[in-house]
């Protein structure tokens, strides 16, 4: 679908909120060696940022949204898309108009995004691809690389990076479609995935995807572990790409909503009797859960739902760990 006709479905200002507008192997990439020099104070997410307005989201609620979009403005001013209004949503001011460039890939997002089994979010790369698609993704990164996230706040520098990566990983995989896996797409001829990779430049400094992931987001802000629900390398086993665009104000509730997803999913936490399978990302990056496998239990139970819960509370422990590396489509 092309741009014109993805901005006429798209809506809500959830969906098209960037940060600061105004201005594994052990992956979604491979953690640098000195990450364990790093102290991490991992905490809850109603220890971060108290300032951060938690606002309930529902992926259920995201089609209804665009089904009561209205018609989006014939006439927007020169390189802004002119956002419709949802009957049931007031948007603030600021919300109303986009970038041209933020617009379209939030529509993308919305329109290729769709829910498999287990809750899975799944994305159509070949429909992208064929829409020709790529160039929007690409015309979004380098919006976003043009912008200064040091000038945000801390929720929207997370934001920010989130959608950056994300955007990058899309990217990366269409540029090399079709593929069964990113690990299929090396960084070298030892290099198994894209992570390594120069991506993208941001306030003149050359960045890959694990710089992004291990460099600045897990590394410079705190809460390390609530990351690996904001970024996604594009496979069945990692947490699901959001169907939006992350954004600062909405930031502790969407991260805790994706924690929740994925716990509750066998992607996540497998249960079989008093043995639970975790993901590996729970033992790649058992650092930024507690360093171990009781701290990541207790990491787990904030999360959990009924049937983990009373899985839990009936005394099961971590039996193994599991990933799945095919593509998420």
């Amino acid at each position: 679908m092309r741009r014109t006709s993805l901005i006429k479905t798209f809506l809500t200002s959830a969906v098209v909120c960037v940060p600061a507008l105004a201005t594994a192997n052990p992956d979604c990439g491979n953690p640098p060696l000195t990450t364990a020099e790093v102290v991490y104070t991992i905490q809850t997410p109603e220890q971060v940022a108290p300032s951060i307005a938690a606002v309930p989201t529902s992926d259920a609620n995201l089609g209804q949204t665009i089904q009561q979009t209205a018609p989006v403005a014939t006439d927007p001013a020169p390189g802004v898309v002119q956002m419709a209004q949802a009957d049931t949503l007031e948007m603030a001011p600021e919300m109303k108009k986009q970038p041209a460039p933020v617009a379209a890939y939030a529509a993308l997002l919305n329109q290729r995004i769709s829910r498999g089994e287990g809750g899975l979010n799944l994305f159509d790369y070949a429909g992208a691809l064929a829409d020709g698609e790529l160039k929007e993704i690409t015309a979004y990164t380098d919006y976003l690389a043009s912008q200064n996230p040091d000038a945000m706040s801390v929720p929207d520098q997370l934001a920010y990076w989130a959608n950056m990566y994300n955007a990058l990983t899309l990217k990366v995989v269409l540029e090399n479609y079709p593929v069964s896996s990113i690990r299929k797409i090396k960084s070298g001829a030892f290099k198994p995935g894209p992570w390594d990779r120069d991506a993208v430049t941001v306030n003149g400094k050359t960045l890959t995807l694990n710089d992004i992931e291990h460099g600045i987001m897990r590394k410079k802000y705190p809460n390390p572990a609530m990351v690996h629900y904001m970024v996604n390398c594009a496979s069945i086993g990692c947490p699901n790409l959001l169907g939006k665009l992350w954004s600062g104000e909405t930031l502790d509730a969407d991260r805790a909503q994706a924690a929740r997803d994925f716990i509750n999913s066998p992607r996540g936490v497998a249960i079989d009797g008093n043995d639970l399978e975790l993901s590996s990302i729970y033992n790649w990056f058992k650092e930024d859960f507690g360093g171990s496998k009781s701290s990541t239990l207790d990491h787990v139970r904030k999360f959990a739902g009924p049937e983990l819960l009373s899985a839990l509370d009936a005394g099961a422990t971590i039996d193994g760990y599991e990933y799945n590396w095919d593509l998420n489509e």
